[in-house]
């Protein structure tokens, strides 16, 4: 049962945390993966592919680029596949190993452990000696030292919002616009600006209290979790009674009541109450048990990853029907996404019948007669390249006696733009036989960067029964 454990004092004030640092196997991970995502998140906008950065999100021309792929706003679709692809496989992922999100790749616990805390500990020293500072009157030192931590903490936090909006500007334009005077992109200015503050108000001052007051995710763990969900967890059983606990058994547990798992925690709760809402499944307490035990001699794990099913003996069933169903239905969220993906045409065309009448007849010098039908040929370049477009006409293909008149191609459309086109279609009245109509495939080429690519669009040709 998830519970929470956290007091709040008297007064309704802040309890201020100054957690410990911890070492060990998931200390050395975690760093590594922190220093990937930070280094991710700052290079791509930087990255170009086809002459545009790996991600863009340009709202006002509503186009996003991802990794060469240009998707524009009636996309849709593939935003429904991003979102349901990444919400059930955190579903998945949090019914099998609890809160690995919250611990290992959220943007909230990343930010704080892998930079802010960094600097904290760079400026004013260790766990205790923050702890002091902290609670010292204001003299010299703690002045110059607070200055210095803010402003670092005002440096990152710079850095990040300027990097975030590159992601919606492109860092070339986001450069120039910096470079330039505010008064020239006031609303862009503010809004980063506001930005910037955010950031450093809720990484230098906030901090966990966003995971445990605001985030919804941890109220939502009970939901998703059960009794065989890996979650970090105490072994009670191996760990009672404590040394130095008021009770008359001579066998005393492994715990030494040395209190490490809270000095390392971020939230400030005691692991070895049990599963709490606070808990962001950091692993500090783990590898903090694990030096414990170390030294003193006792095997590790008093402190680890396991399921309540697993802390009673019993057996962890992970594939269930609840796991298999998430597992399910990621999978055909992220099929739908590649197949949305791989299945998208370079070029959308649409061939609409003219607003006239469907057909016309003509005459020919020999007395033929002829049937026109009078269609307009939208065509929007969908790709992040500019190509040139035509049809093929009537002397590219054999065997058949179908004119094709286009006065406006071949034409070259850039990426994002449209371009509407006339098309005339003449044909013999005989190709008809007996029906009212005849199915007709208009062949379209593009070619972009010496890349020849072929379309076909069936159309309906209509004419006199």
């Amino acid at each position: 049962m998830v519970e929470s454990t956290q007091k709040v004092p008297e007064d309704g004030l802040r309890i201020n945390l100054f957690p410990m640092a911890a070492h060990g196997f998931f200390r050395k991970y975690r760093d590594l993966s922190q220093w990937v995502l930070i280094a991710v998140f700052i290079a791509l906008p930087w990255i170009k592919i086809n002459g545009l950065p790996a991600i863009l999100i340009n709202l006002p021309d509503r186009r996003f680029t991802f990794f060469g792929l240009s998707f524009w706003g009636h996309d849709a679709p593939l935003l429904f596949f991003v979102l349901a692809s990444f919400s059930l496989g955190l579903l998945l992922a949090t019914s099998i190993w609890g809160r690995v999100w919250c611990g290992w790749a959220c943007p909230q616990t990343i930010t704080i452990d892998g930079i802010f805390r960094r600097i904290e500990t760079l400026v004013e020293g260790n766990y205790i000696a923050r702890k002091k500072l902290h609670e010292k009157p204001f003299d010299n030192e703690k002045i110059v030292k607070g200055a210095i931590k803010w402003l670092l903490f005002l440096t990152v936090s710079i850095i990040l919002s300027h990097t975030f909006f590159a992601y919606f500007t492109g860092p070339g334009k986001l450069l120039s616009m910096a470079l330039g005077s505010p008064s020239k992109n006031l609303t862009i200015f503010l809004i980063v600006n506001t930005t910037t503050l955010t950031i450093l108000l809720n990484f230098g001052w906030f901090k966990e209290r966003f995971c445990t007051i605001i985030c919804p995710y941890g109220r939502l763990q009970s939901v998703l979790t059960d009794e065989d969900s890996l979650v970090v967890a105490y072994d009670e059983e191996r760990g009672e009674p404590r040394k130095g606990s008021n009770t008359k058994s001579e066998e005393m547990g492994d715990c030494i009541n040395c209190f490490k798992c809270v000095a390392v925690c971020p939230t400030g709760i005691d692991i070895r109450r049990g599963i709490q809402m606070e808990c962001i499944a950091c692993t500090s307490c783990i590898d903090a048990c694990n030096e414990i035990m170390r030294i003193t001699k006792k095997p590790k794990g008093l402190i680890r990853y396991e399921s309540e099913n697993g802390l009673k003996g019993e057996k962890t069933v992970f594939w269930k029907m609840k796991t298999n169903i998430y597992l399910g239905l990621t999978l055909l969220s992220v099929i739908g996404l590649f197949l949305f993906i791989f299945n998208r045409s370079g070029l959308d065309i649409t061939v609409l019948r003219a607003h006239e009448n469907p057909y016309q007849i003509l005459k020919t010098s020999n007395e033929k007669t002829l049937i026109a039908n009078h269609f307009t040929l939208n065509l929007k370049n969908q790709s992040s390249l500019k190509m040139e477009v035509d049809i093929i006409r009537v002397e590219k293909v054999e065997g058949t006696e179908i004119e094709i008149i286009a006065a406006t191609l071949p034409v070259t459309i850039l990426p994002g733009k449209s371009k509407k086109n006339h098309i005339f279609i003449k044909f013999l009245k005989s190709m008809l036989e007996k029906r009212s109509h005849h199915k007709f495939q208009l062949q379209i080429t593009t070619k972009s960067k010496d890349i020849t690519q072929k379309y076909i669009k069936e159309i309906t040709l209509a004419g006199p029964v």
